[in-house]
Formats: C-alpha cells, sequence, structure tokens
C-alpha cells in the first residue's frame, strides 16, 4: 500500500499532538481534517497544509481512500463520531475518555465486538519509554510486592484569574482534570497492574476558580475541577494516591513513587527513575532509560503530549503489515469502562463527601 491516510476530528490536541506525532512517520500522511465548522476546518487545513477541510466527522469519515480516523472532538461527541468511523471501516485512535457517559461506552463497545479493525483509546503513556520501564521493573520483581503508589501532575493551565473560560471547564465537554488527567492516572494503574479489581475510592475535587469570561465578556460558572485528588484501595492490598492541580502557581510537575516490599521506584520530571532497595537502604540507583527524544529527556516537551510520538509510527505500522501485535498494549475500549467507572466513583464520592465502594476484599495483614 502507499502513505497510510488519516484523518483527524477536532482542531485542539489533534494539532498539537496527533498531527505533529504522525508527521515523523515516513509513511503517513494526514490528509484530512473536521473542527466545529467548515470555515474552522479551512483555517486550520491552510495552517498545516492539510489537503481536505470538511465541513464535519461524516464527510470526512466517508472519504474512500481514508485509511485512519483520529476522534479527537470533546467528549461528548466520541459517541457518534467513532460509531460513523465504525460504519465506514476505519482504523480509530479515540481521545480519553472514550465517552463520558457509561452507557455510550458500553455502546460503543458492543459495536466493536464485530469490528476487525484497529480501534483503540489514546493512552499514549503506555509507549512512553520511561513508563514501560517501570512496568517492566514491576513485572521484574525488582521491588517485590507493590503496596503503595502515589501519582502527583501540577500544571498551571487553570492558575490565572485572566484565563478565558472554554470547554474544557464546561463538565461535559471537558470534565476538567477528573477526565483530562484523572483518566491518564486510572490508565497507568491498569497498564501496571493489569486491570486489577477496584474495592473502593475516595475522592476530592475543586474548581477553585467558580466563574469566568469568555473571550467575548460572558461570565459562565465553573462545574468542571481544577484539582482532583483521589484515593483507590484495590484487590492484593494495593493503595493508590492521585493528587492533580491543574492551578499551581509554581509550575509543572509529574511524580511518581511506587513503593514495595523489596523496594521503591521514584520518577520525576527532574531525575527520570531512581531505584532504592530495602537491601542497601538510601543508596540511590539511577535507571537507564534508551529510546527516548531529547527534547524529552531535557523537559522541552510535555511527557504527556510528546508520548504520542512513540505510539504513531506503532499504529502506522500495524495499518501497513495487518500486525496488530505491535499495538497489543494499548488501551481497548473495553479498557475504558474499567477507566470511566473509577472517574465516576471519584466524582460520586466527592459529590457524596464518603467512600464509594465497588468490591470487598478482607484485610488479612493487620
Amino acid at each position: 500500500m502507499g502513505k497510510v491516510k488519516i484523518g483527524i476530528i477536532g482542531t485542539g490536541v489533534g494539532i498539537r499532538t496527533h498531527l505533529k506525532g504522525f508527521r515523523l512517520c515516513e509513511n503517513a500522511e494526514v490528509l484530512a481534517i473536521c473542527g466545529s465548522s467548515k470555515t474552522r476546518s479551512q483555517e486550520f487545513a491552510e495552517k498545516h497544509g492539510i489537503s481536505i477541510a470538511c465541513a464535519d466527522y461524516k464527510e470526512l469519515c466517508d472519504i474512500p481512500e481514508l485509511d485512519l480516523v483520529c476522534v479527537t472532538s470533546p467528549n461528548r461527541y466520541h459517541l457518534s463520531a467513532v460509531k460513523y468511523a465504525m460504519e465506514n471501516e476505519k482504523h480509530i485512535i479515540c481521545e480519553k475518555p472514550l465517552s463520558d457517559e457509561i452507557s455510550e461506552v458500553r455502546e460503543i463497545v458492543n459495536c466493536a465486538k464485530k469490528f476487525d479493525k484497529i480501534a483503540v483509546v489514546d493512552h499514549q503513556l503506555r509507549y512512553n519509554p520511561y513508563i514501560q520501564k517501570i512496568k517492566e521493573l514491576i513485572d521484574n520483581d525488582e521491588i517485590g510486592h507493590v503496596y503503595s503508589v502515589k501519582l502527583n501532575q501540577q500544571g498551571i493551565g487553570f492558575a490565572s484569574t485572566e484565563t478565558n473560560w472554554c470547554w474544557s471547564f464546561d463538565g461535559k465537554q471537558g470534565g476538567g482534570v477528573r477526565l483530562a488527567m484523572a483518566s491518564h492516572f486510572t490508565d497507568l494503574i491498569q497498564y501496571w497492574f493489569d486491570n486489577r479489581k477496584v474495592i473502593n475510592i475516595n475522592g476530592f475535587l475543586n474548581p477553585v476558580t467558580r466563574q469566568r469570561r469568555d473571550k467575548e465578556g460572558t461570565l459562565h460558572n465553573i462545574d468542571a475541577s481544577t484539582i482532583c485528588t483521589a484515593q483507590i484501595n484495590l484487590a492484593d492490598q494495593l493503595c493508590v494516591q492521585y493528587y492533580i492541580n491543574a492551578g499551581s502557581y509554581v509550575g509543572s510537575r509529574f511524580d511518581i513513587s511506587i513503593f514495595g516490599d523489596k523496594g521503591e521506584i521514584l520518577f520525576s520530571l527532574d531525575e527520570k527513575i531512581l531505584i532504592y532497595r530495602r537491601s542497601n537502604i538510601g543508596q540511590k540507583e539511577v535507571v537507564n532509560v534508551n529510546g527516548v527524544y531529547e527534547d524529552e529527556q531535557e523537559n522541552k516537551v510535555s511527557i504527556f503530549s510528546g508520548s504520542f510520538r512513540y505510539f504513531a509510527p506503532l499504529v502506522i505500522k500495524a495499518i501497513e503489515t495487518g500486525d496488530t501485535s505491535l499495538i497489543s498494549t494499548s488501551a481497548s475500549f473495553e479498557d475504558a469502562l474499567y477507566n470511566l467507572k473509577v472517574l465516576d466513583a471519584i466524582k460520586l464520592s466527592a459529590n457524596k463527601g464518603e467512600a464509594v465502594v465497588l468490591g470487598k476484599e478482607t484485610n488479612t495483614y493487620v
């Protein structure tokens, strides 16, 4: 076949992440794009050198020579776009969350059961070399039985009171950091610990800034989270804690601490991966990781958006060769069910002010 031809639905993350990632692939061509209107589609097509500007997702999916459709529109539009792409027999990458409604995720999962093309959720961190190395260390028993995981992410995107209202601040369209970032964290736990059963969840959400004005000056109430924290207890005595703040006044951070009965794995943007072992307490061990882009090593690109560059060429190769084992560790549509159940439980717990119980387990240690 010739170049794999790609259509992107959405002009936000689709341009910032997907377009950049696929343009690093020799055998890929982003052929078409559609935004919220024909005019917006034409504007972005001209600006980024994309051949076809479409009025809507149907026009894009109807392009016969298109191989892959990337659904990067706001969450509420995912269901219709994904279903139509399936009907047109296109390979699909859908941004997370697959939907913000459990019923819609179930509908998509059912539709996908007879679908024989690639259909994955874009949890690109699974393909980041640092994240993959952490999984390798866990799977190889380097730190023994894991009993605690702490995940911390801070950014300045929502910090300024002058930041204009946009769809990210809308609970249904963007969902704040609960859907934007806690979905990544939940997927990391799924990836590292094989969708381990969730026992209970305690969550906290806060928009911090309660109102914002859009570019025209209209005032909007904010119903999406700037801060999200959660304690998630899983089977086999594993406790996971999230701390996410998109309104940091300091700057960006992304830290991971994984504690096992033989040692600890630490990750930070400054020092990358370290191990401290129980057999050599206090002694730092640097873990070398190959295949990382230089700009990521130097923190000149976000680990979140930058990770798509590792994923994109494997998707293209899988389409070219038919070898889907190349992307077998991708987040599936079924994985999205687990993910959204956790995210919904965080919200329910925050609103009720009490833990949400999803399963039962007897503590046999104390």
